[in-house]
């Protein structure tokens, strides 16, 4: 009787398509400035990466919401500079 063998190339194989799926998966982001104040500060947060056209880089838009109702304010970062800040009064 004959037993399976697991050869040198079918592990190198499987080294590969592990290493492939590790360098496709997302990495943690790591938290920002702006998210750690807003955090502390009781607001929440919110961000994503943007293109701002084909073949451009890629920008951290980062929003703050603080407060609630109409003495709410949110402002608005791109790639850490605030913008305009909406809502309150």
């Amino acid at each position: 009787m004959k037993r399976p063998a697991f050869s040198a190339m079918s592990a190198a194989a499987l080294t590969l398509a592990v290493a492939g799926m590790i360098s496709a998966a997302p990495l943690a982001q790591a938290r920002t400035d702006i998210e750690s104040t807003c955090r502390s500060s009781g607001g929440q947060y919110s961000s994503e990466q943007v293109q701002p056209h084909w073949g451009a880089d890629p920008v951290l838009i980062e929003t703050c919401c603080t407060g609630t109702g109409t003495s709410g304010k949110c402002v608005t970062y791109r790639d850490g500079v605030p913008g305009p800040t909406y809502g309150g009064n």
